[in-house]
């Protein structure tokens, strides 16, 4: 009997057991729930670490090496007035490629151990990383990738790939309540590196520091042989459209992009086989004394004669790595009603071109009509 007079019966107090029972186990099964989220939130956070590392490792190298391309630029420049030979060397350990690589690893090196160790303060993790465990507390950087780590290789004419070999990431839980671990290999890295948007120091040196020069590509090169209006041989595209005397194209290249203010023109640049590389720039090499591969090199043109401009009757090729070998070129005609014209640059002047480049550019018609 209750407080209340009512009476239990056996069959009732037999009815309130499992609904004991129940209540019980309920709060087992929340206890072990509980546990288990937090196990699988602590997983969590460490695969999103072991995420964070492999992209901090390839956007690293992306910063790093288009870093160290810039600095390879400005290391010749600036050794301009106070060195007669301003250049990188043309083997290892002074190349320009030894240069840039070098320069890489010790930016990656840096920008990595830096993740690596906030990664740790934010999250509660340990990391080890190609067999370095990274100090949380410690500001030096670690050498977690060497020379034997990564590769340099030219694939075309406005960029390099920086190739990383697999390393082994540990990421364990700083706490010994789980005592979580995860371990990886990174995967095997091909990052593109753009030259785009850098200063030629083969331009600027070349022609006494009267002219600066940015790579930058010629938009309108393809490969396409589906062309309205042009040749279908032709991938630069220099002639496929001629008014008022000007090949329209090839004064588009010559103008460029005029990003820069105050240095004037500075033309494009176009992909040529027969060209320069950008390393090639860097240690002030000719075609004939490149060893980079052909899809890897580029041409542009010079403007104003600032080398030749007082040889009395000296008519040098506008394309640059024959500009600066002295080689004489000739003028491109085109006619309106039987009148002969002579192309002219952006400012006027008569454009002259060898037999060899009217012939790979497209340009060797005789004469272009309008």
């Amino acid at each position: 009997m209750d407080d209340k007079g009512y009476a239990f019966t056996p069959l009732v107090l037999l009815l309130f057991i499992p609904v004991i029972i129940i209540g019980v186990s309920f709060s087992g099964i929340v206890n072990e729930l509980n546990s288990l989220s937090s196990i699988a939130i602590a997983g969590d956070v460490t695969t999103t670490v072991a995420t964070n590392v492999i992209k901090a490792i390839r956007d690293d190298t992306a910063d790093a090496g288009r870093n160290a391309a810039y600095t390879a630029t400005r290391e010749v420049i600036d050794n301009y007035n106070g060195n007669n030979n301003p250049f990188f060397g043309k083997t290892a350990p002074s190349d320009s490629q030894t240069y840039i690589e070098t320069n890489t690893l010790a930016m990656l090196n840096q920008n990595i151990t830096n993740t690596c160790r906030a990664l740790e303060q934010q999250t509660g993790r340990n990391i080890t990383i190609n067999g370095f465990a990274i100090n949380p507390s410690d500001t030096s950087s670690v050498a977690i990738f060497d020379s034997g780590d990564m590769n340099i290789t030219q694939s075309d004419p406005f960029g390099f790939n920086i190739t990383l070999t697999s390393v082994p990431v540990t990421i364990t839980q700083s706490s010994t309540s789980n005592n979580q671990s995860f371990n990886l290999n990174t995967p095997p890295m091909n990052v593109y590196v753009s030259v785009a948007k850098l200063e030629d120091p083969y331009i600027w040196i070349n022609t006494y520091a009267r002219n600066s020069s940015v790579i930058i590509p010629y938009p309108y090169y393809t490969q396409s042989s589906n062309l309205i209006g042009g040749n279908a041989s032709n991938i630069y595209h220099f002639a496929d459209k001629v008014s008022s005397g000007k090949l329209n194209y090839l004064n588009e290249e010559l103008i460029g992009s005029n990003e820069t203010s105050g240095f004037g023109y500075m033309p494009y640049y176009f992909p040529d086989t027969h060209g320069l590389s950008f390393f090639d720039r860097l240690e002030n090499r000719t075609n004939n004394t490149s060893v980079s591969p052909p899809s890897a090199r580029m041409s542009t043109f010079i403007l104003w004669n600032p080398v030749w401009e007082n040889v009395p009757g000296y008519t040098p090729s506008y394309l640059d790595h024959e500009y600066f070998a002295g080689i004489n070129g000739t003028p491109i005609n085109t006619t309106h009603s039987g009148v002969n014209t002579l192309v002219s640059d952006p400012l006027g002047s008569t454009f002259f071109l060898t037999a060899t480049y009217k012939n790979l550019l497209g340009l060797d018609g005789t004469p272009y009509a309008y």
